[in-house]
């Protein structure tokens, strides 16, 4: 395949960062909680057949329930405090988004992003931020990004 085609179809997907206990709202959240999130994310995104997931753990306990709950992603774990989001962070900053996809979907409403996300579309890429109000920063809605809100039936009910 010549690399003007391979470019062209990289561009036609997204790729989207998820801190899954954030979108949990939940520091260890379980297999259902997980689904759960996944299930309303991508009832929200209606994410492409080829668009490529990246989600974060702070915590070994939490990877079951992310690999288990989530299905079909690349996961990530690095123990501590922001340590998903550290993760997050660096996809943004080292892993060339801006010439790979259309679009980043961010599921976190952890403002420590808000930069990072920011330099993104600085570089002209999409950014969409997804997730749950009670967990969104106020410095996305300084950000200029589309945010899109996140109800979870077990958010609900706490």
């Amino acid at each position: 395949m010549k690399s003007k085609t391979v470019r062209a179809i990289s561009k036609a997907r997204s790729v989207h960062l998820i801190d899954i206990e954030n979108l949990c709202c939940e520091s260890n959240p379980t297999t259902d909680h997980v689904r759960q999130a996944r299930d309303a994310y991508f009832e929200k995104t209606q994410p492409g057949d080829n668009d490529l997931f990246f989600v974060t753990v702070s915590s070994k306990v939490n990877l079951e329930a992310a690999v288990f709950g989530w299905g079909h992603a690349s996961f990530s774990c690095q123990e501590g405090h922001d340590g998903a989001d550290i993760l997050l962070a660096k996809m943004m900053l080292e892993d060339d988004l801006e010439n790979r996809f259309d679009k980043v979907y961010l599921a976190s409403g952890d403002g420590g992003l808000a930069p990072f996300a920011k330099s993104l579309m600085n570089k002209g890429l999409e950014v969409e931020v997804v997730a749950v109000p009670k967990t969104l920063s106020f410095e996305y809605r300084l950000l200029g990004a589309q945010v899109s809100y996140l109800w979870l039936d077990f958010e609900l009910a706490a």
